[in-house]
């Protein structure tokens, strides 16, 4: 009996193995502008989430500014502090988004809006 398990246990563990290059290691954050947004699909949920589509913010690093795109999907919580948001009202607003990177994508998690744009 102790050999069965030991043989479903390293079968899990390469199955487990072969999955991890496609999964993120890590959640990533990046702060910004919102300088668009594209709404392709919105069901808002009371516990937030619900709305997808592509977040572009303007980042700056080393004295360069650069857009980056982020998909958002349903699962996605978009905050203003305590109160949750849909995905339009994010525009023009500094937003911190955490991220991970699936199949070379960036794929935001959170967005949390922490100011109005300067």
């Amino acid at each position: 009996m102790g050999y069965v398990k030991k043989a479903v246990l390293l079968t899990m563990l390469a199955m487990i193995a072969g999955l991890a290059p496609t999964m993120s290691v890590a959640d990533e954050k990046v702060e910004g502008k919102v300088v668009s947004t594209n709404l392709t699909l919105c069901h808002p949920r009371p516990t937030g989430g619900g709305c997808e589509g592509i977040l572009t913010l303007q980042t700056s690093a080393a004295g360069t500014t650069q857009p980056v795109s982020f998909k958002v999907i349903a699962d996605t919580i978009i905050r203003r502090g305590q109160s949750y948001l849909v995905l339009p009202q994010t525009q023009d607003n500094s937003v911190v988004v955490t991220f991970v990177t699936e199949k070379g994508q960036k794929v935001a998690r959170s967005i949390d809006v922490i100011g109005a744009a300067q």
